[in-house]
């Protein structure tokens, strides 16, 4: 981080009492800033700029996700992180589908975990910066005609049912190639022998085997993008998939062809995202895997040759490792490898 200025963070919340303790954890590594509603923290954003904003969920007015989506909006290189106490459904699929926040942080927090985050989170900022828009516009759709004959890039269903492997090759068409699994050992085949660059994925085999397979995904070929497609709804378990998996879309079955074309086609967007400038993977890293026998399986599962795959990233593998110094022989963190990606010593 920048020695000269402490990483600037913005701290949303309708409680006084939550503030006072957010900046008394923080203040003696960051610049913290309050704001009490949702419409202050934007008047803020709008005005300075701001590494890291942590924001409520609960608050009168304007929730946190929506507050987080106009952050997004306004200042997309601001990363986000929402507090609450609750695990609504809706609220945590808002927070993913709409102002696509880098972690979900669960109240009690824990301080130094909530601490490291924060500190990757505006390393990441910092390093990995993108542009504030002067007049921020819907961003287009890919070009799918472009896409006509280009086979090689795929998407991958892992989803038991026939019905919905036909649902998406109506959708696709030619103009992608469908792969079709109906469980995690298919996946990881499908993916030894193709380029993905989509996963759609149900949870009905149980969040813990999708989101193990998922997270070891994601670490193995941090430019392959994640979709849930699922009729299951249990907010906690999508918070920890938004953490631990960087799930880029939640999709609520059952769902409309239109809808499941813009979910693909964004997906695809960023995946070209990632592929075109890989030192945004840094803005999409995962926490610490549990299951290191299936990212075992999973890893150097792709397609991709390695001049094609943009950079594996294997941070945070633990937050912690954000703020910590990493030895040669330890696993590379966020930072290490952001450093070695910009040739800082």
């Amino acid at each position: 981080m920048n020695a000269l200025r402490k990483p600037r963070v913005l701290c949303v919340d309708d409680e006084p009492s939550v503030l006072r303790s957010l900046n008394g954890l923080l203040q003696d590594r960051f610049g913290v800033s309050s704001a009490t509603d949702a419409w202050e923290g934007l008047e803020l954003i709008c005005n300075s700029d701001f590494d890291v904003v942590i924001s409520d969920q609960r608050m009168p007015g304007m929730t946190g996700t929506e507050f987080l989506k106009r952050v997004k909006e306004a200042s997309p290189h601001t990363m986000r992180l929402l507090l609450t106490g609750y695990s609504e459904y809706a609220d945590v699929l808002r927070s993913i589908n709409d102002s696509e926040v880098f972690r979900f942080i669960n109240k009690p927090w824990n301080n130094q975990h909530l601490i490291d985050t924060v500190a990757y989170a505006a390393t990441v900022a910092r390093e990995v910066p993108l542009p504030r828009p002067s007049n921020p516009t819907t961003t287009t759709e890919i070009d799918m005609d472009r896409l006509r004959g280009r086979r090689t890039e795929a998407v991958l269903l892992m989803d038991e049912d026939p019905a919905i492997e036909h649902q998406l090759r109506a959708i696709l068409g030619d103009e992608m190639l469908l792969l079709w699994a109906r469980n995690p050992s298919d996946t990881i085949r499908l993916l030894h022998r193709h380029k993905v660059a989509v996963i759609v994925a149900d949870t009905r085999a149980g969040y813990g085997a999708t989101l193990d397979l998922i997270r070891a995904v994601k670490r193995s070929s941090p430019n392959i993008v994640p979709l849930i497609y699922t009729a299951e709804g249990d907010g906690s378990n999508i918070g920890r998939l938004i953490n631990e998996g960087q799930i880029f879309r939640f999709i609520a079955k059952p769902a409309g062809p239109s809808h499941l074309n813009r979910m693909i086609r964004s997906a695809l967007r960023k995946h070209r995202d990632l592929m075109a400038q890989p030192a945004r993977i840094a803005r999409h890293a995962v926490e610490v895997s549990r299951s290191r026998e299936l990212e075992h399986a999973v890893d150097g599962a792709t397609g991709w040759e390695p001049t094609e795959v943009a950079p594996r990233v294997t941070a945070p593998v633990d937050p912690c490792m954000a703020a910590r110094e990493v030895t040669s022989t330890a696993p590379v963190s966020g930072v290490a490898w952001l450093k070695r990606l910009f040739g800082k010593s």
